[in-house]
């Protein structure tokens, strides 16, 4: 059984860690681009998501990367540390690593199972992203560059 992680946020682009960009292209390999059932929030400088509650009827997605993790026990005691996540004590960090449903953007009829950090709980300056991407909501609030005559 392969050991995939869904990545949503700065693991796969913008890290400030050097040793989380490293763990990263050493360690893992993608997979295919994905979605969760959830809610994305900005954060400021990093997303968080929270799992869409089994009674929530909207269909709200998180979209991002299924990554395959090769050597676990070196990408996780990295990333774990870096997502401020204990799993030994899951709800005592900002996030916690669970398993999650994934669908696959190539084979949606074939969904699969990959650890996914969410957030332990939303602060009041977080603005959700309506859009569940990331990577796409980064790219459009950054400022254009202004061109002087």
């Amino acid at each position: 059984m392969r050991d995939l992680l869904f990545a949503y946020g700065t693991i796969l682009q913008g890290a400030s860690d050097p040793q989380v960009e490293a763990a990263v292209a050493r360690y893992t390999e993608r997979v295919d681009a994905g979605r969760v059932p959830g809610l994305l929030y900005d954060l400021g400088a990093f997303p968080g998501a929270v799992p869409r509650l089994p009674e929530d009827p909207r269909e709200h997605w998180v979209h991002g990367v299924i990554l395959e993790v090769l050597d676990p026990r070196r990408v996780f005691r990295v990333l774990d540390p870096y997502e401020d996540c204990d799993p030994q004590r899951p709800r005592a960090g900002m996030y916690r690593r669970e398993r999650a449903t994934i669908t696959p953007a190539s084979t949606p009829e074939e969904a699969m199972t990959c650890q996914v950090y969410w957030i332990n709980k939303v602060p009041p300056y977080a603005r959700r992203i309506p859009s569940g991407d990331w990577s796409q909501h980064a790219r459009e609030r950054k400022p254009s560059a202004s061109r002087f005559a």
